[in-house]
């Protein structure tokens, strides 16, 4: 890889506050030999190319929101947020996606967000998205409204412990997702969860955290490429046994 995509890679560090000892090269290579912080970063080089590249931005594309959240989800990528750069061009990398700090920064702190944006967060990190995997390959029966069986509820069970998956407990569907989001959140209550759905009200309410269906992704547009965790495993396995 040339060393201009290189310091492309480093431009996420406009979001940082506060600058850090740790150059950028250091920063970088973390966070790319880590499975979820590495498919983040491929996402942002993608998400943010016309951010990155061309004529200095004057909007920030939602797809490029989406990728610097995810990215900054992980802690290899707040690393990178926080790096010293060494050269001119580092920086101007740097002050690029500054365009898109306001929706970034809301869309972090606010405890509903959509849940598109849910997922790409627990996507970047690797035992998340494993668990997202399994959920995804256990509950397609959940999904067309049939059962819910022991694996799809141990999966779910599985997913809702993890760190990374806690804006997916409140998640929203907004209308732009590829699958029936509000369907599944239907179908989950009834058959997961053996409670009436209220998910036909557009107004959102945020219920306590014990009534809160997990609510996620059927399909995506984001590629898994990791490898299977052991523990995981395991759990799912003996679950059903």
């Amino acid at each position: 890889m040339s060393v201009g995509m290189w310091h492309i890679m480093l431009a996420v560090a406009s979001l940082a506050g506060v600058a850090s000892a740790i150059p950028c090269e250091e920063a970088r290579m973390k966070c790319a030999y880590r499975a979820g912080c590495g498919m983040a970063l491929q996402n942002y080089l993608v998400g943010c190319s016309g951010v990155l590249q061309g004529p200095y931005p004057t909007h920030c594309p939602e797809i490029c929101q989406h990728s610097l959240i995810a990215l900054t989800s992980t802690e290899e990528g707040k690393d990178l947020m926080n790096c010293e750069c060494s050269d001119d061009y580092c920086e101007d990398q740097k002050r690029r996606p500054e365009i898109c700090r306001p929706q970034v920064m809301q869309s972090m702190n606010a405890p509903v967000v959509s849940c598109r944006v849910a997922q790409w967060i627990c996507a970047a990190d690797a035992l998340c998205s494993t668990a997202l995997d399994y959920y995804n390959r256990f509950c397609k029966a959940m999904f067309h409204g049939k059962k819910c069986s022991l694996r799809c509820n141990n999966s779910i069970s599985i997913l809702r412990r993890q760190e990374k998956a806690a804006k997916l407990k409140t998640c929203k569907c907004d209308g732009l997702e590829d699958y029936d989001c509000h369907g599944i959140q239907r179908n989950m209550d009834k058959l997961c969860f053996h409670k009436h759905s209220r998910h036909h009200n557009k107004t959102h309410h945020v219920p306590k955290e014990e009534d809160i269906p997990t609510v996620i992704l059927a399909s995506s547009g984001i590629k898994f490429d990791l490898s299977s965790l052991s523990l995981l495993l395991f759990l799912l396995t003996a679950a059903v046994l």
